[in-house]
Parts: C-alpha cells; structure tokens; sequence
C-alpha cells in the first residue's frame, strides 16, 4: 500500500533484504569488496532484482580491486537493465561510472535517460550539467540548471552548481573536511523514538527527496515503512539507494542492526 494505492509485488525473502542492507553498510564505509559480496549474497536470494545489479555496478566500478572497475560496473549494469528495461537506477549509476572513467558522452546519455525516467532527481540533473561541461558545452551546462532550478526546489549541491556555471573561474567554496561520523543527519529518528511511525516517514521522505545521498533519512525511511507493515514503501525506498556521501551515524546504525535482524530473524554486528 502506498499512498492509499495497494500494488501487487513480487515476493522478496528476509535474507535477500538482509543481504542488500548489508551491502548498504559496507559501500558507505566504502567496503567495496565486502559490499559487492553482500550484494552478490543478495541477488543469490532474488536473482529478479536489477536494483541489485545496479548496486553491484557501481561497487565494481568504484572498487580498486584489480578485477573491478568501470568495464566491470558496465557489464552488471547491463545485467540489471536486462531484468528491467525502465530502471531508473541502472541508468545512473552507469553515468555515474561512465564519468568515473571520463567518458562524457556516454555518461551524458545515460544521466539523461535517467532523468527521463526520474525528472527531478538531483544527482542525475547535476551529472547531466557536469557532463555537458566537461564536454566543452558550459552554455548549455548553464541553461540546464536553470531550467531544472525553476522547476525543483533546489538543494546546496544544487546552488553552488548554479553559481559555479552562472560565474565561470570564480572560487569555490571550500566543503567541509570533516563531519562527526555519530551526530545524527536525521530529524525522524526523534519521531521514530516517540513511536510516530507515520510522521518518522513523511519526514524521511522529505529529507531523502532534499538529498537522496543522505544515508540516515534512507535508513529512517526503511525503518519506518518497516514499522508500518507497508511493503510497497520498504520496496520503493529499497531502489531509491544511492551511494552515501556519508557514512552512516551511530544512531542509523543502531537502527539498521535492529532492522536487519528483524528482516532476516537473526542477529546482525558489523
């Protein structure tokens, strides 16, 4: 059930979640190897999954293991795309590993393919723009992120992207350098503490569509739709990953540990 609509899904097992939500926490930690044998445990379990191919892409192409790479992220990628044509993720994390290994044109299609099938994702309308610069085309890199300002609320990812382009060759801004790995990066896990599943969820959500890399909202959203028995959330939430800027904090990974042990019915320590 999700948003008063019940839809009929197919049938994943507890160990497949488990699995996957395993794989989670090694690719924040930038586990790569670890992260892929999780994901591989986890397509054992539902070998239908191109959410999980798409995991498996983008830790291959990320990982420095002499057998990984972009070459490898590509041909799980296109395992994934053959379960599920219209997947959204598969798409971009291939842009994602397309620019990885500086190929611009490539990575500009599929990014925009991305954003065909998901307009106001985020990270596939910034990847769009990067790849039209990087290809020598700041104009049009420019008139992207305006268009895409205009019609989405905007994040500072966002922001500083637009003013990067607007003002050409001005300084950037330094990012943080550091953030405390155990302060929470979730407002919803004070809802999930006083027992309002409900209001836990909406505000994950909220978080998650401001910053879908944002590691905790993922995992508030997870638990959440867990508490309320609502499957097609878990589901929805389960492919909307993306790979954390950030780790996630101790309290996330309290909340995972339980989750993950109530999904597979054993308990869970990383």
């Amino acid at each position: 059930m999700a948003d008063g609509v019940r839809y009929e899904g197919r049938f994943i097992n507890p160990e497949a979640y488990a699995a996957y939500l395993l794989g989670v926490e090694h690719e924040a930690r930038g586990e790569f190897k670890e992260a892929q044998e999780a994901y591989l445990e986890a397509h054992t379990e539902d070998p239908d999954s191109a959410e999980v191919w798409a995991r498996i892409g983008a830790v291959r192409c990320f990982s420095s293991e002499p057998s990984a790479g972009p070459a490898a992220g590509r041909a799980a990628f296109e395992r994934g795309l053959e379960l599920d044509p219209g997947y959204y993720g598969c798409y971009l994390e291939r842009a994602r590993c397309a620019e990885r290994a500086r190929d611009f044109p490539s990575a500009l299609t599929d990014a925009l393919a991305a954003v065909a099938r998901r307009p106001q994702d985020e990270p596939a309308n910034l990847l769009v723009a990067r790849a039209l610069e990087a290809q020598g085309k700041p104009a049009e890199a420019r008139a992207w992120l305006e268009a895409y300002r205009s019609y989405h609320s905007a994040t500072l990812d966002t922001e500083r992207a637009l003013e990067a382009a607007r003002h050409p060759g001005s300084p950037a801004k330094a990012a943080p350098t550091s953030v405390d790995s155990s302060s929470m990066r979730s407002a919803a896990f004070a809802e999930l503490r006083a027992g309002r599943a409900e209001h836990a969820r909406q505000q994950a959500q909220i978080e998650l569509e401001a910053d879908p890399s944002n590691a905790d909202a993922w995992i508030a959203t997870l638990v959440a739709c867990d508490a309320l028995r609502d499957d097609a959330c878990f589901d929805a939430t389960i492919s909307r990953l993306q790979t954390p800027t950030l780790s996630p904090s101790s309290t996330a990974l309290g909340y995972l540990r339980e989750l993950l042990a109530r999904r597979a019915g054993v308990p869970v320590s990383f």
